[in-house]
C-alpha cells in the first residue's frame, strides 16, 4: 500500500472510531455525574488522586502519611497522572475528559490497521482496523472516566514496535527497548500487565527461527519494562516499608472470583467490596475494617486474602480449571456487557443535562458541567440508524468469524498467527486465573478482531471475484450472441 493510502485509510479508521464513541458518549451522557454513571465509585477515586496532584501531594500519591493508610496503594497512578494532566488542559470536566479521551482512543485501532497491515496484509488490516472502530464495547467503554480502554494504546504500540524490529534487524534493540517502555507504561495504568514483557519474552523465544538473537532483544524489551516500573515500586518501599510491584489486589480479586463462582458460600467467599470489608472486619476484630477493603493494613489483609485464595484452589485444581474456562468464554461474549448505539438521542443541549435522569452526586457539585463538549455528537444524530446497523453486524457476526479466522491463519500462517494471539493468550491464561470484567481484557480484544476480519475479507474477496467472473461469463454470452446475429 502506498504512503498516502495508508493516511487516508487511517484518517477514514480514526473518522469511525471517533463518530462511534462520540455517539456511545451521548448515549450516556443523561448519568454523567450521577449514581448511574459506569463505575462511578471508581471514578471517584481518581478524581479525588488527580486533584491531590494537582494540589502538589505528587504523582504517586503522598509520602508523609501513616503507613497502615494504603488506600493509595488501591489503584496504578497512571491514569490519576492522565486525569490531572487533562484537567490542567480544558479543566475539571468529565464531559471534556470523553473528548479527549476518545480522540486518543481512537489511535489504537489506527494501530491495528498497521500492525495487521504490516504482518499479513493491508486489507485485513483495513478490515481489523474498521471492526475496532465501531465496536460497541471499546466505544462505550472508552467513555467511562477510567483507564482500561486507554490501556490499549501502549500495548497497540508495544506490539507495532515489536513488529517493525523483524524489518530492520540492525537498529532492532531500540524497537525492543520501545516496547519494553510501552508494556510499562501500560502497568502504570493497569497493573494486569505488568507480566507482559516477560510473557512475551518467553513465546518470542520459543516461535523465533533464531532463539538466541531473539533472547537477547526480548531480555532488553523485559528489562526496560521493570525499569518504567521501577519508580513505582521504590516509593511504595520507601512509604510503607514492604515490597508492592504496582498495587496490592490481587487477593482481593482472588477471593472475589470465588465468591462469585458456584461455590462461593461453601468456601466462604464473598463478591463483593464492602462484603469483603465486613468479612474482615470481623474476622480481624478490628471494626475500621468494614470501611474499605484498601485501608488500613491493606498490604497484610491482600496478602491474606491470596494465602486462603490459594488454598482452595491448590486443594480444588479441576474445578477452578473449570471456573478459568467459563471466564475465557466471558471474555469473548460479544453480545453482552456494551449496549449498541441507541436509536434516537437527546437533539437539544438542555436534553443532556444528567438532573433529568437521576440527582447529581454530591461529590461532583463543584466540577465542570458543559455538555457543550457533545455539540459534535449532536451534529451526527442522523448517522445512528447507520453504525448501529454495522454494530449489530459485527457484534452477531463476531464468535463465528473469528474462530474461522484464527483456523485459517493458523494453519497459512502460524508464525505470524501466533504473533497476533500473544497478547490475547496472556489475558487467557493470567487474567482468568482472577475474578475478570469485560472491560479489563480490552486491550486483547483488538487482537482478536483480526481473525473475525480474515473472515470478513475472504467473504467479500469471494463474492467480488464471483460478481467478475459472473459479468465476464455474461459479456462473452452477449459477445457471442452479436457474433451469431452479425454471421445470420
Amino acid at each position: 500500500m502506498r504512503p498516502r493510502a495508508k493516511l487516508l485509510c487511517a484518517l477514514l479508521i480514526f473518522a469511525i472510531s471517533y463518530t462511534t464513541k462520540s455517539l456511545q458518549a451521548a448515549d450516556l451522557a443523561p448519568v454523567m455525574y450521577t449514581d448511574e454513571q459506569p463505575f462511578y465509585g471508581l471514578t471517584d477515586t481518581y478524581d479525588l488522586r488527580a486533584r491531590s496532584i494537582l494540589e502538589g501531594e505528587g504523582l504517586l500519591g503522598p509520602y508523609d502519611i501513616n503507613p497502615s493508610r494504603t488506600v493509595w496503594l488501591a489503584q496504578a497512578p497512571g491514569y490519576s497522572i492522565y486525569l490531572g494532566g487533562v484537567y490542567s488542559l480544558v479543566g475539571r470536566d468529565f464531559f471534556k475528559v470523553q473528548l479527549v479521551q476518545n480522540a486518543i482512543n481512537s489511535i489504537s485501532p489506527i494501530l491495528m490497521f498497521l500492525i495487521v497491515g504490516s504482518l499479513l496484509s493491508w486489507r485485513v488490516g483495513v478490515a481489523s482496523g474498521v471492526l475496532a472502530a465501531i465496536s460497541h464495547h471499546l466505544s462505550h467503554i472508552s467513555n467511562f472516566i477510567l483507564p482500561d480502554s486507554l490501556s490499549a494504546l501502549p500495548i497497540l504500540s508495544a506490539v507495532y514496535f515489536l513488529i517493525m524490529a523483524r524489518r530492520y534487524d540492525r537498529g532492532s534493540y531500540w524497537l525492543y527497548a520501545l516496547a519494553g517502555a510501552m508494556t510499562g507504561i501500560a502497568s502504570w495504568l493497569r497493573p494486569q500487565v505488568m507480566l507482559l514483557a516477560l510473557f512475551m519474552l518467553v513465546m518470542l523465544v520459543m516461535i523465533s527461527r533464531r532463539r538466541w538473537p531473539m533472547a537477547r532483544r526480548a531480555a532488553l524489551m523485559t528489562a526496560v519494562s521493570i525499569i518504567v516500573i521501577a519508580p513505582i515500586t521504590i516509593k511504595n518501599y520507601l512509604v510503607y516499608g514492604e515490597f508492592v510491584p504496582i498495587t496490592i489486589g490481587a487477593g482481593i480479586v482472588l477471593w472475589e472470583g470465588i465468591g462469585e463462582s458456584n461455590r462461593g458460600a461453601e468456601f466462604g467467599a464473598v463478591a463483593k467490596d464492602h462484603e469483603v470489608a465486613a468479612q474482615e472486619a470481623i474476622l480481624y476484630n478490628e471494626p475500621r475494617y468494614s470501611g474499605t477493603w484498601s485501608s488500613p493494613d491493606g498490604i497484610q489483609r491482600d496478602r491474606d486474602r491470596i494465602k486462603k485464595s490459594l488454598d482452595i484452589i491448590v486443594r480444588h485444581p479441576v474445578w477452578y480449571a473449570g471456573v478459568m474456562l467459563g471466564r475465557m468464554k466471558d471474555m469473548v461474549k460479544y453480545s453482552a456487557h456494551a449496549p449498541l448505539i441507541s436509536r434516537k438521542a437527546p437533539s437539544r443541549k438542555e436534553d443532556f443535562f444528567p438532573q433529568q435522569a437521576a440527582p447529581r452526586r454530591r461529590e461532583w457539585e463543584s466540577i465542570g458541567f458543559d455538555p457543550s463538549s457533545l455539540a459534535f455528537t449532536r451534529s451526527i444524530n442522523w448517522m445512528r440508524p447507520l453504525a448501529r446497523t454495522f454494530q449489530r453486524i459485527a457484534k452477531e457476526s463476531m464468535q463465528l468469524f473469528m474462530l474461522i479466522g484464527s483456523v485459517i491463519l493458523f494453519v497459512a500462517a502460524p508464525r505470524r498467527a501466533a504473533l497476533i494471539f500473544l497478547v490475547p493468550l496472556y489475558y487467557f491464561l493470567f487474567q482468568s486465573f482472577f475474578h475478570t470484567e469485560f472491560r479489563y481484557t480490552l486491550p486483547m480484544q483488538y487482537f482478536l478482531f483480526v481473525f473475525a476480519a480474515t473472515t470478513w475479507v475472504l467473504i467479500v474477496s469471494w463474492l467480488w471475484t464471483s460478481a467478475k467472473r459472473l459479468y465476464k461469463r455474461r459479456k462473452n454470452n452477449r459477445s457471442k450472441a452479436d457474433e451469431s446475429e452479425k454471421i445470420v
